[in-house]
């Protein structure tokens, strides 16, 4: 967001009353809780399972040989 449309925001929200400038407030809190809580539980995710196959490597097992098709003109 540019600083002028920000401050054009801004000049519209003092022109709201002092309660629906506190609703608004409520509002944008509330999304940045979520946003906030998000991030948060993806970080957390990936703290807790961030190297947990470290001890039990994958691998994949002897293939068996392929079988003979016709070829595709």
């Amino acid at each position: 967001m540019s600083e002028s449309t920000f401050e054009a925001l801004f000049e519209q929200a003092q022109k709201l009353s002092p309660v629906d400038r506190l609703r608004l407030m409520e509002r944008l809190s509330m999304t940045l809780q979520a946003d906030f809580i998000k991030q948060a539980d993806w970080h957390a995710a990936l703290r807790s399972t961030y190297g947990i196959l470290a001890n039990d490597p994958i691998e994949r097992p002897p293939q068996p040989p392929l079988e003979e098709r016709e070829i595709i003109a």
